[in-house]
């Protein structure tokens, strides 16, 4: 009985494993591919999810500022096309933390074309010198 309970249990461990890692497979986009995405003139809707303090000092030119540190909530989308194409970035280094955050917070309303831009984000974008404003 006892190797039965210790093969049941090590199963369930692997399909959580498993589970989370799948869950943290959210789709990046590099710095050079939005860049191409923009100049093509394609629709992508842009959101920085940094402190509106530091979106206010420079952010990808026509970027949405949704800081992380709330819940994106369905009246914060619900302006966005179905098929939109949206590309979440911060400037948390390697993982991408909170734009994987706010990535699956949107996610979780339909919107399956959702992409993190990929580290170095936001600073990679200001060190190629591709267009910021500031607010």
């Amino acid at each position: 009985m006892l190797p039965i309970l210790i093969s049941a249990a090590c199963l369930m461990l692997i399909t959580v494993f498993c589970a989370a890692a799948q869950a943290d497979d959210v789709p990046r986009i590099s710095i050079q591919e939005l860049k191409a995405l923009m100049d093509k003139g394609e629709s992508v809707i842009i959101i920085d999810v940094q402190p509106k303090e530091i979106y206010a000092e420079g952010h990808i030119k026509g970027a949405l500022s949704m800081p992380a540190s709330r819940q994106i909530e369905l009246e914060d989308v619900w302006p966005f096309p179905g098929d939109a194409r949206i590309v979440t970035y911060c400037d948390c280094g390697p993982g991408e933390s909170d734009s994987v955050y706010a990535a699956r917070q949107i996610m979780r309303f339909g919107y399956d074309n959702v992409r993190v831009l990929s580290d170095p984000a936001i600073a990679g974008w200001k060190a190629a010198g591709y267009p910021v404003e500031k607010k």
